[in-house]
């Protein structure tokens, strides 16, 4: 189970969202499918583009997280066990433009 390290930006990101308790609950349900189990099949996980290391989650049909892994194994692929780094929690088009 990896461990999940917000940035700021993740963290400010999530204080525009205290006020909507249930899209609230779908962040916290899907931080813990992240911390659990980070390939879960709910999460939808993809790759961003034009970031070639940070990852987006989904949160729900508008909402997306995106996240780095810390490590990487030596094939390249992402050390699924290894802390990952909360980076923005956006809707789904900005997050793709600013996944950082």
């Amino acid at each position: 189970m990896p461990k999940l390290i917000p940035s700021e930006k993740f963290i400010e990101d999530a204080e525009r969202f205290r006020r909507q308790p249930e899209i609230m609950k779908k962040i916290a349900k899907s931080l813990g499918l992240l911390e659990k189990n980070p390939l879960h099949h709910g999460l939808r996980l993809e790759r961003i583009v034009n970031d070639p290391m940070a990852w987006a989650a989904r949160v729900d049909q508008r909402c997306r997280l995106s996240f780095d892994p810390e490590k990487t194994l030596p094939a390249g692929n992402p050390d699924w066990s290894a802390p990952l780094r909360l980076l923005r929690l956006l809707d789904h088009d900005d997050l793709y433009r600013h996944p950082r």
